[in-house]
């Protein structure tokens, strides 16, 4: 009887969550459509770069520069901004940089039939490859954006020259569980004028985030790809195993989102990998630009004969 009592108490929390939890969501959802009201089909005055268009969608790029090239790839929320205000001049003084906007964040298309993670991601950056006339990259990415190149690298090896992988690994930082949760994740972004707030970086990344966030389908569309991310191991790991050019990783060490631990583990994972610990946090390349690029270059700059698997 004890045992009866309990599971229909538990039957009846089960229920009463997904209640609570989907009124959130349809709450949420009615404020969201309040605030985003922007079509996205044409960059803000200020914002630089280009729109293309790859089978209907469009992708934000940001070139700049003339050389070998380098694709830089943000994290989840992050823009083409996050590189502008760091290394992307540095790096194009002597190679051709491309940086851009994965789908479903900053200026590049948001659409409910995509499928968001890894797959998605890489395919878009061989496809705006394509588009630009480049055969092959050294791929540079942070956090998602540096777990997006590896896999790259691993799917795409005939694009991909080097791979530098920034402040990532595999790990799921224990803020992101309340946006992983269907109703309340949504109404934590209802709520916000934009995500993430980083105060650290003042009102250019401020301005910018607020053009992204005031596009129709850019919340949604963002907890969609930070959902599906975590659910496409096999293609995060495939990628990882097959992985045939050098690779570096770049740790923040002080970074408390991605701990030392999971850059270490992603160290195991990628064979012959080199991993560098440099001052700063989880934006390395914002953090201690100058280490950074004395490491990224010290590595591009580097034969590949000597860096052969």
């Amino acid at each position: 009887m004890r045992l009866r009592g309990w599971m229909t108490g538990l039957g009846a929390g089960v229920v009463l969550l997904v209640l609570v939890l989907s009124v959130l969501y349809l709450t949420a959802a009615r404020w969201i459509a309040g605030v985003e009201t922007e079509s996205g089909e044409t960059l803000p005055a200020g914002v630089p770069g280009r729109l293309i268009r790859l089978g209907g969608h469009r992708v934000h790029v940001v070139e700049s520069g003339a050389g070998p090239a380098i694709l830089l790839v943000h994290g989840t929320a992050g823009t083409t901004l996050d590189w502008e205000t760091s290394v992307l001049d540095d790096l194009a003084r002597d190679h051709h940089v491309i940086a851009l906007d994965l789908y479903g964040m900053g200026f590049s298309d948001r659409d409910a039939d995509f499928r968001y993670g890894f797959a998605l991601w890489t395919d878009q950056l061989a496809q705006t490859l394509d588009m630009l006339g480049v055969e092959r990259v050294s791929a540079i990415g942070q956090s998602l954006g540096g777990a997006i190149s590896l896999v790259f690298a691993g799917r795409y090896p005939t694009r991909v020259e080097r791979v530098v992988s920034v402040d990532s690994g595999p790990w799921l930082p224990p803020f992101m569980v309340p946006m992983l949760t269907p109703g309340l994740g949504e109404m934590l972004l209802a709520r916000a004028e934009y995500w993430p707030d980083r105060p650290d970086q003042g009102a250019v990344y401020a301005q910018r985030m607020r053009e992204v966030y005031g596009i129709t389908g850019t919340r949604l569309s963002l907890l969609r790809a930070m959902r599906d991310q975590f659910i496409d191991g096999r293609t995060y790991f495939g990628g990882l195993a097959h992985v045939g050019c050098p690779a570096l990783l770049v740790q923040g060490e002080s970074d408390d989102i991605i701990p030392t631990r999971a850059a270490q583990a992603l160290h195991k994972l990628v064979s012959g990998s080199e991993l560098v610990m440099i001052p700063g946090g989880h934006f390395s390349m914002q953090d201690s630009p100058g280490r950074f690029l004395q490491e990224v270059r010290r590595f591009l700059d580097e034969p590949l004969a000597t860096r052969s698997r």
